[in-house]
């Protein structure tokens, strides 16, 4: 197998359990276990904007500016 499909392969199924994880957890009424709410969970250890609430938002402007415009290549 060429290390491209393995690669392609990899991200398919990283994608494919965090959907299963997310849809899992919201189908059945846990919301506690989803991603999100771990995220917040870290975030009421602290009382303001905290490390991950700048990181998290950091990477999701990269992510949305990076897949929707084509920046930071």
């Amino acid at each position: 197998m060429k290390t491209g499909n393995v690669y392609a392969t990899l991200w398919i199924l990283w994608i494919v359990a965090f959907l299963a994880i997310e849809l899992t957890a919201l189908w059945t009424g846990k919301s506690q276990y989803t991603l999100s709410e771990y995220v917040w969970r870290l975030e009421r250890l602290g009382t303001a904007w905290t490390f991950i609430r700048y990181f998290i938002c950091a990477f999701c402007l990269w992510l949305f500016c990076h897949m929707a415009f084509g920046w930071f290549r």
